[in-house]
């Protein structure tokens, strides 16, 4: 068991000594250690030959510890590399990161940090010419070509320290250029009268500077030479389009002065009358055009309702006089019940739609509205009838009696 003991510690330490050799490359930086765990060991092989099994044991342990150590050395020794790698890299150090970084190497050559800490290192040179480039473009004024340079560096290294404030920061200097060329044009465009132009160059001032006194000031002067008259003409079509009974015309109309000012009141007035004649006349054009609908009560009480209103509208012209007039005397028409006599032979079961059940009988009169009525009767034997009728004044007797026997 002793010996089996000093077995596994050896293979141990055998272990421990190839993960350094291979892995961390310990003859860089630590071969004295190394050599140290090395006598040990073999001062336990020396005891092994001899069968002092325990006195082994106990070498090799102590021989694994320092290599344990050793391990935990290297590792802390790396990290320490990596972070100063780091640091020499955010300050542009580029002989430091280069030392750095090839220390770390030399302990673990393999590792994926340290080989990514590598790639930002081979192209530090490059940065630093690229924020001196950009730099000087700043300095020039020319903010659009130095973002272009912190494209190019974020490309080779996007964790280069602080790119993207010096991004934001030119960013902001381009923006001012964009509005200071859009301010030109825009006054350029008002001075020879090309107002869609120079509207379209302010509002694009606004958008990339919402408080740009200039660009406010720019609209304003545009609006009094060009808006009014516009403005105007828009009113002028649609007052015309009143006129004509063309309700959608001036819906557009008024909605195109919105569009360029919502606070106009005579517009925001005009659309909602506009919206008020086009839905009257739509409603009582569908009434004329449907007149069975006013024998359900609910529909003609609407009717009358939709008469009254389109009575108040202002813009009345013949079409919509000739509509009301209709409705009108439908709605006289389709006011009084009709006396409506029904005939049967008392043996068919009679229902009629928006009364109900009638039942049986020989001869029946009912008081309904003018309007469309359907009816159906049924009876054992004979084929079930299915009749629709046209309620209204004068209407003749029906006659409900079984039409076929089966």
């Amino acid at each position: 068991r002793a010996r089996e003991k000093a077995q596994q510690a050896l293979a141990g330490f055998v272990e421990q000594q190839i993960r350094l050799e291979e892995d961390m490359r310990v003859d860089q930086w630590g071969q004295e250690q190394l050599d140290a765990a090395m006598a040990l060991a073999q001062e336990g092989d020396s005891e092994f030959a001899e069968e002092q099994y325990e006195a082994a044991l106990n070498l090799y342990q102590s021989a694994t510890q320092h290599l344990s150590d050793l391990i935990d050395a290297g590792n802390q020794l790396f990290d320490q590399h990596l972070a100063q790698t780091t640091r020499y890299i955010d300050e542009l150090n580029i002989p430091g990161a280069t030392t750095e970084i090839e220390r770390a190497l030399a302990i673990k050559a393999n590792d994926t940090q340290a080989l990514a800490l590598k790639q930002r290192v081979s192209v530090l040179p490059q940065i630093v010419s690229l924020l001196r480039t950009a730099k000087n473009h700043e300095l020039g004024e020319r903010p659009q070509q130095a973002l272009a340079v912190y494209q190019q560096i974020e490309q080779l290294d996007p964790a280069t320290r602080g790119l993207a404030a010096l991004r934001q920061n030119a960013a902001r200097a381009e923006s001012k250029n964009q509005v200071a060329q859009h301010l030109s044009r825009g006054f350029a465009h008002l001075n020879q009268r090309r107002f869609d132009a120079a509207r379209k160059a302010f509002n694009a001032a606004l958008l990339l500077e919402p408080d740009n006194d200039i660009a406010k000031g720019g609209l304003a002067q545009l609006a009094k030479e060009n808006d009014l008259a516009v403005i105007k003409q828009h009113q002028q079509v649609a007052e015309r389009a009143l006129a004509a009974e063309e309700w959608q015309q001036a819906i557009e109309a008024y909605e195109a002065v919105l569009k360029m000012d919502n606070n106009i009141q005579f517009a925001s007035n005009g659309l909602s009358s506009a919206k008020a004649h086009l839905r009257s006349s739509t409603l009582l054009n569908k009434i004329a055009s449907e007149p069975q609908k006013l024998s359900r009560q609910q529909l003609y009480l609407e009717a009358v309702d939709i008469l009254e209103n389109a009575r108040t509208l202002e813009h009345r012209g013949p079409k919509m006089r000739a509509v009301i007039a209709t409705v009108d005397n439908l709605i006289v028409l389709y006011r009084d019940p009709v006396d409506v006599v029904l005939v049967s032979d008392n043996a068919t079961e009679i229902i009629m739609s928006n009364v109900g059940q009638l039942g049986r009988f020989e001869r029946k009169t009912l008081s309904l509205r003018p309007g469309q009525y359907t009816i159906r009767g049924s009876q054992d034997g004979c084929r079930d009838i299915y009749l629709s009728i046209e309620v209204l004044p004068g209407i003749r007797p029906v006659d409900l009696s079984c039409p076929e026997s089966l």
